[in-house]
Parts: C-alpha cells; sequence; structure tokens
C-alpha cells in the first residue's frame, strides 16, 4: 500500500492530471490484482491503524486489491477527486459529501466505517468558555480549513445563533502537538478535532472540556463514498474493500496493541521522534481504544451489519445539515446510501479473523 500525499486546496487540479492515467484497474484475468485510488485526509496514525492491517494481513490481497493511499489533508480536495475520476473511492465525513451533492455531484454512500460521531469542540478545563453562548468572538482551531469538521463545529454552533466569521473564526492549527501547543499557548481559544486527537491530549496529562449537542452526538462519522458511476461499474471491488475493511476492523477490535505495532511496522513515520515504541503505545492505545468504541457501535460483527447504514441516522444527517446552514438545499440521504454492498461485506468467517487477531506476534 503505497501512501502519496497532495497539498490542499490544490489538489483537485494536481489530482485530476496526475493521477487520470494511474486508477483502477479492472482485472481482465484469473489473479489479476486491481489497483484502488484511495482519498485520506488525515495521515497514518491510531485512527487510520485498520487500513495498516488490512494492508499487513493480506486482507486487500485475498480480494485481489492494490490500495493507494493519497492523503490529501482536507476533506473537500477528495470529494473533488471523487468527481473527476482520479480517486475511486474516498473517505471523510459526510458533511462535504452533502455540500457536493446539493451542486449537483452524483456521489453514493457506501460503507459507514464509523459508526457513531467522533467530532466536537475541545476547550481546556479551566477555559473560561462554559457553554456554546460563550464561543462568541473565540478562535477555533481547524486541524484545515477544508475539513469536514470546519463544517461540523459550525452546525453545532449554529444551534447557538452563531454564525461563522460574525460570532467567531476559524484558524488552521494542523493536528498532534502543534494543534495543542496553539490552544495551549493561547493562539486559539478551541479546537475542533476528533476523538483519537482528544484523547492523546489526554493521555499526556491535558485536561479537556467537550462541547456538542445531542443530534451531533447521535450521527454517525466517517464513512467511504464514491461516485455513483463506479460504484455500478465496479460492484466487485467495492465488496472486497469493504469486506476487507470489516476484517481489519474486526481484528483492531479484538488486539489493537497488534493492529498499532502492525501500524508502526507499515508505517514508521507514524512513531514519534524520541519516543520508545512502548511509550507511543501507551499513547496510541487510549485513542485507539476509544476509536473502536465509535467503529464498533451496535456490535456489527454479531448484527452482521458491517458497512450498512440505518435509515433514521441518514433522515438525521439530512436535517442536521439543512438546519444547521451545511447544506441551502435538501439531500435525499437515503437514496445515496442504499446498502447494496452489505451483505458481501458481511461475507466472512468473523470468528477466523477473531483467533487470527488474539494469535498474532510481532515475529509473523
Amino acid at each position: 500500500m503505497n501512501i502519496r500525499r497532495t497539498a490542499a486546496l490544490l489538489a483537485a487540479a494536481a489530482l485530476a492530471t496526475t493521477l487520470a492515467g494511474c486508477a483502477s484497474d479492472s482485472p481482465d484475468a484469473e489473479g489479476a490484482t486491481t489497483t484502488i485510488e484511495f482519498g485520506l485526509p488525515t495521515n497514518m496514525g491510531a485512527n487510520n491503524s485498520p487500513m495498516a492491517v488490512a494492508e499487513a494481513m493480506g486482507y486487500f490481497a485475498d480480494e485481489g486489491l492494490k490500495v493507494d493511499i493519497v492523503v490529501t489533508g482536507d476533506s473537500t480536495s477528495i470529494v473533488q477527486g471523487i468527481d473527476s475520476g482520479s480517486l475511486d473511492i474516498g473517505s471523510t465525513p459526510p458533511e462535504p459529501i452533502l455540500q457536493a451533492m446539493t451542486k449537483g455531484s452524483d456521489l453514493q454512500l457506501v460503507y459507514n466505517y464509523i459508526r457513531k460521531q467522533t467530532g466536537s469542540l475541545a476547550v481546556l478545563k479551566d477555559s473560561p468558555i462554559q457553554s456554546l453562548e460563550d464561543f462568541r468572538g473565540a478562535v477555533i482551531g481547524q486541524a484545515s480549513l477544508g475539513t469536514s469538521n470546519m463544517l461540523l463545529s459550525e452546525g453545532i454552533l449554529a444551534s447557538a445563533g452563531l454564525t461563522p466569521d460574525v460570532d467567531y473564526s476559524h484558524l488552521a492549527v494542523g493536528t498532534g502537538a502543534a494543534a495543542l501547543q496553539a490552544l495551549k499557548g493561547g493562539q486559539v481559544d478551541a479546537l475542533s478535532l476528533w476523538d483519537t486527537e482528544y484523547a492523546a491530549f489526554e493521555a499526556q496529562g491535558t485536561a479537556l472540556r467537550y462541547f456538542t449537542t445531542d443530534e451531533v452526538a447521535s450521527l454517525f462519522s466517517t464513512t467511504y463514498f464514491t461516485s455513483a458511476d463506479y460504484a455500478g461499474k465496479n460492484a466487485d471491488t467495492i465488496e472486497g474493500f469493504g469486506r476487507a475493511m470489516a476484517k481489519a476492523t474486526l481484528f483492531t477490535a479484538t488486539n489493537p496493541e497488534a493492529a498499532l505495532r502492525i501500524m508502526y511496522d507499515k508505517y514508521p513515520d507514524t512513531l514519534v521522534a524520541g519516543n520508545s515504541i512502548d511509550d507511543q503505545l501507551a499513547i496510541d492505545l487510549v485513542a485507539l481504544e476509544r476509536r473502536i468504541e465509535l467503529l464498533t457501535a451496535g456490535d456489527p460483527e454479531a448484527s452482521g451489519t458491517w458497512g450498512a447504514y440505518d435509515e433514521s441516522a441518514l433522515k438525521a444527517w439530512a436535517a442536521f445539515a439543512l438546519d444547521a446552514g451545511i447544506i441551502d438545499s435538501a439531500v435525499d440521504t437515503v437514496a445515496a446510501a442504499p446498502n447494496t454492498f452489505v451483505e458481501d461485506y458481511n461475507d466472512f468467517d468473523g470468528d477466523a479473523v477473531i483467533t487470527e487477531a488474539k494469535n498474532w506476534s510481532a515475529a509473523e
């Protein structure tokens, strides 16, 4: 699995010109490999460790797939890449997808990856901000100004009658240590990141308080999506990709330490300079275990619902996005997420994956 990085904001043009020739190849003979150009908005880390597991454990290979990760640094560029055909499958929370749909993009949600909401606003525990109304005049740190979390935070604050660039402002601060320093140093008053980032900060001793709404907390988060055209022409590829990710997520949930060690081995730059593996594990395990709660909400292994969208959750997203001003016209989210491939995603031996995870050792 290769990782390439594109510059945020310029990614749409760059992807269209540099990746057009290397989009997925349909196998024309038994045993051929299909390449998937997969758009990811964030760098490899604990939150994305199931991707490393799917590669290392051969789950992608078992499906005849080779996955090339394109790190864009933001979500908007992924939607643009899917629209242009330079990306095959993308990963982002729904906000930018829904926005694109209102502008005519024919997109399809194909795999419900993070089944509960990851995003919220966070402040230092001793911050004077005590309510959503107190965000008036605040500067909010965002991973980038093209991130879906920025749209989510605007939706949260809209519930308190606050308007971006009028009542508060955004500032790009990145993630990890840079974001934490911006908060602790007073460059920003709050952060708008996600569960694994916050868990890592807390594991390193920073106490935080969180702000969201009941409506937002009930929404699903990161989803895999593609164009309706790609979905119609590449059913086997999507089914195989989703099945591999279901296996990898089950493996990760069963043995999170193994998932992280696999990631460190495959992607050594995920280790922070100066940290031993044990030190890194102590931080990353806290973050990953928090993420696993969201990845496995509703027990998809027992219910056979890996990748499935609940109709009520889809309707809730459409209502929230419209009410919060994220979109300016209604979107039929139920039609956009038909659960076409769910039965095939769940067609694997879960007990075998669990056994494999429990028996995994670094010597493998």
